[in-house]
């Protein structure tokens, strides 16, 4: 359903299976098992409305696309935010969901704020539940689908052993996606703002980030 609300829950399973019961829960981030058992990674991630405007003939956004969209967020949530928080480790590579021209920045100077590493590992019940992602798709003068935005909204917590206060993070703005030459649509701009707090972290942090290239 084109321009009204889309509300299709998605499990994400890119790449890995991120397990919602009990029991053996792990996550592959590339440092093998990564959770004690019964703990569990629950993740949300649903479309929201979905729309489209245009510089000359109307577009419109198919579900396909939609459903692609969201699963480009959920392998970047898995890349991003999971693995590294189960593994304690660095985040793996973002290249299959960040196009050429975004992904230097990604890697260096922006890293922190569109990835959860450095923490330590997190081996109780992890919780990463996202906001209706709202997709917007951009049309040129001809009418040709060039470009989406998607929303992020992301509200991720974990209890932290040995501390009263749990482990929070909350990550806001929105990505823009291109197609590439294959036609899967990636990340080819961004604005994200990051902020951490509880857990082991001595202080509330908050880091922003935006390319060139993001719409205001």
């Amino acid at each position: 359903m084109i321009g009204a609300a889309v509300l299709v829950v998605i499990a994400v399973v890119v790449g890995v299976v991120l397990f919602a019961g009990g029991g053996d829960d792990s996550s592959d981030g590339g440092g093998g098992s990564t959770a004690t058992p019964g703990a569990d990674t629950n993740v949300t991630l649903e479309a929201g409305e979905v729309t489209a405007d245009s510089a000359g003939p109307p577009v419109t956004v198919s579900q396909d696309i939609a459903d692609g969209v969201i699963d480009t967020i959920g392998d970047y949530l898995q890349v991003a935010t999971v693995a590294p928080l189960r593994s304690g480790e660095p985040a793996g590579d973002l290249a299959p969901v960040v196009d050429g021209a975004a992904l230097a920045p990604v890697s260096g100077v922006d890293r922190p704020a569109l990835v959860d590493e450095g923490l330590p590992k997190v081996s109780t019940d992890l919780d990463v539940v996202a906001q209706p992602v709202a997709i917007t798709g951009l049309g040129d003068q001809e009418g040709n689908l060039v470009a989406l935005t998607a929303t992020i909204n992301v509200d991720i917590t974990a209890a932290a052993e040995g501390k009263a206060k749990p482990l929070h993070i909350v990550r806001t703005g929105y990505f823009v996606l291109s197609p590439d030459a294959a036609g899967a649509w990636k990340v080819s701009a961004y604005k994200m703002g990051v902020t951490r707090d509880g857990g082991t972290l001595d202080a509330t942090t908050t880091t922003a980030a935006a390319t060139p290239a993001a719409p205001k």
